[in-house]
């Protein structure tokens, strides 16, 4: 037996002698730079890419089969130059190999180049001028689809175990012809530790990264990744622990991004497990986990959640303004919790939490990636919108600014509303609010319901209960074409007139319950053209109401006596500066911005008015006549009145622009009023006197100081 062993061991050695030998006598006696036109010919005969060795082949084969190859540049044919390589080495243990194994002592690649581009016409660098070539030149069993099942595992007992691998000094360079664009990776640098099968083995990974446009560049970044990969080739199973990124981009400032994460990828059962993950941007923490469960229709389910964080420094370090708000105290806490599920063509939130400083929004969400259609539903608690609206300094500004401008040019002809957004929206969003302030209006149940696609905008619902009424308006947005069509429908009920100006300006010169429906066209994407290009009609329904401030059944009264005394007038006696009414409306049409109306009625306590007349919004102005009737002498303490008066139409006439003081805009038309006099005096005298005298008074009433002592004469 003994012997037996003895003689296989010399075996073995004599083996191990020849081949040593054998090795020795291949490299000395074999140099495969003979066969530098044979490779390249073979690459372009069966890979179709040109290559060209320009330096040294060197290699080795006992103890270790070493090829080291220098200076490879590769190409298409009929394309500019692909790959640049410096140097690569490998090499692999002889034993291991001749026992299925796989044993490196590493591989190193030096000064690998890369550049690809694409021309204005959209041809590439990194593909054959004729792909059919390739398929011509590929051998039936590269044809042939792989008919096995990506489930089975391939059963290869394979082993590999490689010292390290290296990359050392890579570069890639992306140039865009079409958009001017160009991407430039350098110092790309890789190493590993020993790589084995179903062990853990530490890498590391660093590159920078520059963007630039039309030669000039817009961004720098620098990147280094580090971790733990665990590789199973039998069971197609690979891991990724202690995974850590790190991202500093240079664009105008210096932003930090860190992310961690573990993963598990099993390609046999078609699957990708992140057991968690977390990114840091400034103050913006982030974390999640993703499970994909099918890796060919990317089936996945995960959450995501964004700690609370405080907006403006987040923006500071973004290279951003910070955002100036009335109360410095909000946009100080903001955050996200969400859980979604999707596939390839859309991902959608099982349950989408947003907080925003003391308001609550809970719903969903999703997005169709075949359309980039957007689906949003949210209902939120309450909010103060007045807390987030721009400083007091920055609001005074604005509306100087705007003052001056209105003064000067009228209407501003600056488009506001751009088209092209409203054209791109593709979106399905409702928001509601249990309650809101916005300008000190206090509103509730808050409903909002927006339709955007292919350029139309539908505002189906903007709906809010306020004040004791509610309010539903609808607005359509044409944008498919120049100019922007604006289609509006509102409906308000039972509004408190006088709770609404009370909060907003402290005061209410008017009460009652206002109601109104209206429907409105316009064209334009400026306030300018929006007023002048509006058509449509509305009703205006107010009951019960108060006008405060003026007593127009007293102003007219007093202005008859006026002009029926004769020297000093006295002033009515004011009891009530206020003027009642238990219903007041009409019907408007509206035509090219101008809002005119024939059947305005209002039914005061004393007595009725009609009107009708025109609002001119184009140019600020007001022309309207009212007719006031005194259907009840009530006056009789205060300011009596003839009883002959009542039932007579008198006129106030209300004209001039918009920035004019109400008691300044109205006022009773005293010429008309005295022709109305003039009348009832000359009815008064053909009573008492006849006809006789008629003709020659009619010279003398013509003197609004004689109409007056008659009519002190004659009322008495």
């Amino acid at each position: 037996m003994g012997k037996l062993i003895k003689i296989v061991l010399g075996l073995v050695l004599v083996c191990i002698i020849l081949i040593a030998a054998g090795g020795a006598l291949l490299s000395t006696f074999i140099d495969p730079n003979d066969y530098k036109s044979e490779i390249e010919q073979a690459a372009l005969d069966q890979g179709g890419i040109e290559l060209n060795i320009g330096g040294n082949i060197s290699w080795s084969v006992f103890p270790r089969l070493s090829l080291a190859v220098d200076n490879i540049d590769a190409r298409f044919p009929g394309q500019p130059s692909l790959a640049h390589l410096q140097q690569a080495q490998i090499s692999v243990r002889i034993m291991e190999l001749f026992s299925g194994n796989v044993q490196m002592n590493s591989i190193i690649i030096e000064g690998l180049n890369l550049d690809l581009t694409k021309s204005k016409s959209g041809k590439v660098n990194w593909q054959s001028n004729t792909p059919d070539e390739t398929a011509q030149n590929q051998t039936p069993q590269e044809s042939n689809q792989d008919n096995s099942d990506p489930s089975t595992p391939s059963g290869t007992s394979l082993k590999i175990d490689i010292e390290s691998v290296q990359v050392v000094s890579g570069t890639v360079n992306y140039s865009d012809e079409q958009t001017s664009q160009r991407f430039l990776v350098n110092n790309i640098n890789l190493k590993t530790g020993r790589i084995t099968n179903n062990e853990l083995f530490p890498f590391n990974l660093s590159l920078n990264v520059k963007q630039l446009q039309s030669g000039k560049q817009v961004m720098e970044a620098a990147t280094q990744f580090e971790g733990m990969i665990l590789l199973d080739l039998s069971k197609q199973q690979y891991q990724l622990k202690d995974f850590i990124g790190q991202l500093n981009i240079k664009n105008g400032t210096n932003l930090h991004i860190q992310f961690k994460t573990n993963a598990n990828a099993d390609l046999i059962a078609r699957q990708l497990i992140v057991d968690s993950w977390n990114a840091e941007i400034a103050n913006l923490h982030l974390n999640g986990k993703l499970a994909i469960t099918n890796l060919d229709t990317l089936d996945m389910n995960g959450t995501v959640t964004a700690a609370p964080f405080a907006l403006n420094p987040l923006l500071e370090t973004l290279g951003q303004a910070p955002v100036q708000t009335s109360d410095p105290a909000v946009l100080q806490s903001i955050g996200l919790i969400s859980t979604f599920s999707g596939n390839a063509d859309a991902i959608n939130t099982k349950s989408l939490t947003l907080k925003l400083d003391d308001t609550s929004f809970d719903g969903n969400a999703g997005i169709n990636l075949n359309t980039s259609r957007i689906k949003l539903k949210l209902a939120g608690n309450s909010i103060n919108l007045d807390r987030y609206l721009p400083a007091a300094e920055n609001q005074t500004a604005t509306t100087e600014k705007k003052e001056e401008s209105s003064s000067a040019e009228g209407y501003s002809k600056e488009e506001i509303i751009p088209l092209e957004p409203l054209q791109s929206l593709n979106l399905d969003a409702a928001i509601s609010l249990k309650s809101a302030t916005y300008q000190k209006f206090k509103m509730n149940n808050l409903d909002f319901a927006i339709d955007a696609n292919k350029g139309i905008v539908k505002a189906k619902r903007i709906n809010v209960d306020m004040y004791s009424g509610k309010i539903r308006n609808s607005i359509t947005l044409d944008a498919r074409k120049k100019p922007l069509k604006i289609t509006t429908n509102k409906t308000i009920t039972g509004l408190q007139i006088g709770e609404l100006l009370t909060d907003l300006v402290g005061e209410a010169q008017l009460t009652g319950t206002f109601s109104t429906t209206s429907n409105i066209t316009t064209y334009g994407q400026s306030v300018h053209s929006i007023v002048n290009n509006m058509n449509g009609k509305a009703n205006v329904t107010v009951l019960n109401g108060v006008v405060n401030g003026i007593n127009m059944a007293q102003e007219l009264c007093q202005t008859i006596n006026n002009l029926s005394a004769a020297g000093s007038v006295k002033s009515a006696q004011t009891v009530d500066q206020s003027t009642p009414f238990a219903k007041m409306g009409g019907n408007f049409i509206i035509k090219k911005g101008v809002i005119s109306n024939n059947d305005l009625g209002v039914k005061l306590d004393a007595m009725n008015i009609k009107g009708k007349g025109a609002v001119n919004l184009p140019k600020a102005l007001v022309d309207y006549q009212l007719a006031l009737i005194i259907e009840e002498n009530l006056f009789k303490k205060t300011c009596p009145v003839n009883n002959r008066l009542e039932g007579v139409e008198w006129p106030v006439r209300c004209k001039g622009s918009f920035d004019l003081e109400p008691t300044e805009l109205c006022k009773p038309d005293t010429k008309a009023i005295r022709n109305i006099l003039k009348k009832a005096v000359t009815s008064k005298i053909k009573d008492k006197l006849g006809s006789k005298v008629q003709d020659k008074l009619k010279d003398k009433l013509g003197d609004d100081d004689a109409v007056k002592g008659l009519l002190k004469g004659l009322f008495k």
